[in-house]
């Protein structure tokens, strides 16, 4: 919740302004309504989209490139399919699944926490938010400590890192948003006092008297519209049962109320849980078959790797955002309940990143646009361009950190690539971009075609580079 500092301000009888209570205006909230995704087939709508033929026959391609793949591995090799990625990432399973389940548990610390802000034995401001920031640091410190000291490979630090930085992401929209709501639960109290000492000092009624107590009913009004949500008011909302439904909840942004659906439907489940086996059945194929053995060969250029990846990196691109925006957040909506199913628009569609950014991931893009963005602008007074390019940064820095676990390796490459969306965004906005769709649509495709394999060959080649730096030095010096 983005805090606003701008106080209520009333007049006094003798025409003078009074600051009564720190009130702060009411602010935009986030709309949350119930409505489905957009390759959702159980979705009505879903049926009358004019490239719906086009999502068949994709998957039926797919279908044809495995049997294909599994067809030509045995030909070649006697199995149909090797088991060493598999081997790779089950290493330690059991241990990361505790420590996962551990990691989770630890967040409920939020609770208690908000507790005390919630009946006033702990101000939010500025000694909660310090504790807060301290604690959310020390939480993500912890995670990662643990990563290094189990030495798990890539797939399971990189599990382990993203995870944790989701469960940072929802502890801190969960204690901001209750830290602000007692901050306004206490000018509320404030606020009601001063209005029955107003009313107790000013017996006689005149006309400035009636202005003053009808200025401070209705910020009183506003304070008690912003202490509810729906029909959940706060502090009633801070309880175990409301943090564990919350952490259930596929919603980065904490509210007291989510729109809900009616019923749980198991035979969805049961879909979309089938849907993310066979999705990441064709994540590990593409990942086993075309994407390793390429990426480790030593006899290829890295021209030639980047071109025979191209394809295997995209497909696992969008595997990747099938099972997790398709299948997984969706599974988790019904289990939850949760009515607001808008886990993405059509970013395939983009023709500028900015654009990309807004569609791609909008749990994510919520959070940033709350408790980012929008914190920059109302807190520290940022211009908007400004408070894009921080969001921009700290998007940038957690998705490196992510690699620099994953990989061991301090290389920043990423973050560079992120960053420089920024000047490409600023481009698309030119006309000539602006005004031919096909030609900003082309440009975002070219790149999301070419980045994945790129960082690929950055973090993972590098090893073969630095032989190869060095036996042309050593050849250069004899």
């Amino acid at each position: 919740m983005v805090m606003d500092t701008r106080t209520s301000i009333s007049r006094t009888p003798n025409g003078n302004t009074k600051e009564l209570s720190g009130f702060k205006p009411k602010q935009r909230r986030l709309q949350f309504k119930p409505r489905n995704t957009k390759f959702d087939i159980t979705d009505p709508e879903a049926q009358k989209e004019t490239f719906r033929g086009f999502y068949t026959l994709f998957w039926l391609a797919i279908a044809f490139y495995i049997i294909r793949t599994l067809v030509h591995c045995y030909e070649s090799e006697g199995i149909p399919l090797t088991l060493e990625f598999f081997r790779l990432f089950s290493k330690d399973a059991w241990v990361l699944l505790v420590s996962d389940m551990v990691m989770v548990t630890v967040t409920i610390a939020s609770v208690p926490f908000s507790k005390l802000l919630a009946h006033g034995l702990l101000p939010y401001q500025p000694v909660g938010v310090v504790l807060q920031h301290i604690g959310q640091t020390l939480f993500l410190f912890t995670c990662v400590y643990w990563v290094f000291h189990r030495d798990w490979p890539w797939v399971q630090s990189g599990f382990f890192t993203m995870h944790s930085i989701v469960m940072m992401m929802k502890m801190h929209s969960y204690t901001t948003l209750n830290g602000d709501l007692s901050t306004k639960q206490q000018q509320l109290i404030k606020l009601k006092k001063s209005l029955a000492e107003y009313v107790a000092k000013h017996k006689t009624i005149t006309p400035e008297t009636m202005l003053q107590e009808e200025d401070m009913e209705r910020d009183i009004g506003d304070l008690e519209d912003e202490l509810i949500h729906g029909a959940v008011r706060f502090p009633n909302n801070v309880s175990l049962a409301n943090y564990l439904d919350y952490l259930l909840v596929p919603s980065l942004v904490y509210w007291m109320e989510y729109p809900r659906t009616s019923s749980i439907r198991l035979g969805y489940v049961f879909e979309k849980s089938m849907a993310t086996f066979a999705s990441f059945f064709l994540l590990y194929i593409t990942t086993e078959r075309y994407i390793l053995p390429t990426l480790y060969d030593p006899n290829l250029s890295e021209v030639q790797v980047i071109l025979r990846l191209l394809f295997p990196f995209l497909m696992n691109y969008l595997f990747i955002f099938y099972i997790i925006f398709e299948c997984i957040l969706n599974a988790f909506a019904e289990l939850s309940r949760f009515a607001d199913r808008n886990f993405y628009d059509d970013w395939w569609n983009s023709v500028s990143y900015d654009e990309f950014s807004r569609k791609w991931n909008k749990p994510v893009y919520h959070w940033l646009l709350r408790h980012v963005y929008t914190q920059s602008i109302d807190a520290y007074r940022l211009s908007k361009s400004n408070a894009t390019f921080v969001t921009f940064l700290f998007s940038s820095c957690l998705h490196e950190l992510v690699l620099v676990i994953t990989t061991r390796k301090l290389r920043m490459y990423l973050f560079a690539l992120q960053m420089l969306q920024l000047p490409l965004i600023i481009i698309g906005r030119k006309p000539f971009i602006r005004d031919r769709y096909w030609l900003g649509n082309a440009v975002f495709w070219l790149c999301m075609i070419i980045g994945p394999p790129l960082l690929g060959i950055l973090y993972c080649r590098e090893v073969f580079w630095s032989q190869w730096v060095s036996s042309h030095v050593t050849t250069l010096y004899l």
